[in-house]
């Protein structure tokens, strides 16, 4: 029975679409917030953790995304421990989308990429160009000090590129030249995170932990006149739409504080997490005059979180609950130097309260059974100001703004989960077996399945 299971929750899962931001199937499931509670997810956020995971190998299936853009993002890694004092570890094909990854970075860096790297670049004015995606994602950990004993220093190094090239040759039935129309697209995401945990017998066991990213697109298109496509001529930059650099920084601190293998008893944990991300577009045509080469586009993303996380066991019934504050604040600046304006497009989404409740209960020695739920409100404004500069080469420069600001209606959203665990010796296998969400983007089935196995 269970092996005929394993492939129909597999299919199921191809087939079921998720909310923007996965997370692990047992994050999911207890409708927690993962900052907020300690699981093994974590370590993609805090590496100073791989030494309290390692020695296992993990398996995950599912969707990150939503709707259209929803995508089946299998990935998998491993990590050792190397005379108790190293760890080392990889993971393959881990989704930039997954585990909060894209905190700041993905509001500036998509604003004229909707879809992201392997979509299609869309800067005002411009024409539409198409992108490489992102392949052969791959974590490289690396783990400093005693698992049990003094702090914990982990370094993870994250990369993930494509190039995407197409030719056309056009042919002169008069001339013996022929020109060719050569078209690449690069992408490029490289993200470098640091962290320090502190030992598990502890207490107190606080976490900190810095990371700085950069994603940087290109779509560049060529024409070399020449006597074949073989044979390289000269060559013209014809027009070139850049995602210039898309640059993120951020850091977070987390302390939890209790003993969570008491068989009764309560683990508080506050945390907060701050990221910003400032990044540049540009667009050139060698050929036309064109408006959108007169203006660069300066988004900057700013993400924060504070909140509160608490788990309460019971024997074999733990309580897990978060409240937390949201706020995403992106603002756009469009300098058009020759006709001295600066435009600021602004948008705040604040997120006040975010609730979590989820309950784990052990049904049996080998299985968990889990549920939960998680409301937020949010809500903000949008604003725009505008800003004349007129220079005078005599006399100083003189500065006329204007701007209008409009509050949003309050959107409340819900999400409701459920999933199983199930632990066998040194296996263990968590899945999200359903889910509900009810918001600004409707209604959506989500699912995720978790598969791991310790070597010791």
């Amino acid at each position: 029975m269970t092996r005929r299971c394993i492939p129909l929750i597999s299919l199921l899962l191809l087939a079921l679409p998720a909310t923007a931001s996965a997370d692990r199937a047992r994050t999911q499931s207890l409708g927690g917030v993962g900052l907020l509670m300690e699981d093994s997810s974590n370590l993609f956020t805090n590496p100073g953790l791989i030494g309290r995971y390692s020695d296992r190998a993990w398996f995950s299936l599912g969707v990150v995304g939503a709707g259209a853009d929803a995508t089946f993002t299998p990935h998998g890694g491993a990590a050792v421990t190397i005379g108790r004092v190293v760890d080392l570890g990889v993971v393959l094909n881990r989704s930039p989308q997954a585990y909060d990854f894209g905190n700041a970075l993905w509001p500036a860096g998509t604003l004229y990429l909707p879809a992201g790297p392997g979509g299609l670049i869309q800067i005002p004015n411009a024409p539409t160009e198409p992108t490489a995606p992102l392949r052969f994602p791959v974590d490289l950990f690396v783990g400093f000090g005693q698992r049990d004993r003094g702090a914990r220093v982990g370094i993870n190094l994250y990369y993930a590129g494509g190039v995407l090239k197409t030719e056309d040759t056009t042919f002169d039935a008069e001339s013996p030249l022929a020109d060719v129309t050569l078209s690449e697209a690069q992408s490029h995401l490289a993200s470098l995170s640091i962290g320090v945990a502190a030992p598990t017998d502890l207490r107190v066991r606080p976490e900190a932990w810095i990371r700085g990213s950069f994603l940087a697109v290109t779509s560049v298109q060529r024409t070399v006149t020449g006597q074949s496509t073989f044979i390289e001529g000269e060559t013209t930059v014809d027009r070139a739409t850049n995602l210039d650099s898309d640059v993120r920084v951020g850091a977070g601190v987390r302390v939890h504080i209790g003993d969570p293998t008491a068989l009764r008893g309560v683990v508080w944990t506050p945390a907060a997490q701050y990221d910003v991300a400032p990044s540049w577009y540009h667009f050139n045509d060698e050929h036309e005059q064109n408006d959108a080469e007169r203006v660069s586009h300066q988004p900057t993303a700013h993400d924060l979180r504070l909140g509160l996380g608490v788990a309460a066991r019971l024997e074999d019934l733990r309580i897990l609950g978060s409240a937390s504050f949201t706020l995403q604040d992106l603002r756009v600046r469009h300098v058009n130097d020759r006709e001295g304006t600066l435009v600021v497009d602004r948008r705040e989404d604040v997120g006040l309260p975010e609730v979590t409740l989820g309950a784990e209960y052990r049904l049996r020695p080998f299985l968990l059974v889990r549920g939960g739920l998680r409301t937020s409100l949010v809500g903000g404004r949008t604003a725009q100001s505008t800003t004349f500069f007129d220079e005078d080469v005599e006399g100083p420069v003189e500065l006329r703004s204007f701007g209008a600001s409009a509050p949003r209606v309050p959107i409340l959203a819900l999400e409701a989960h459920g999933g199983v665990g199930i632990e066998v010796r040194r296996m263990t296998l968590d899945a999200t077996l359903g889910g509900l969400l009810l918001g600004a983007d409707g209604m959506a089935l989500i699912g995720r399945l978790d598969l791991g196995f310790r070597f010791r």
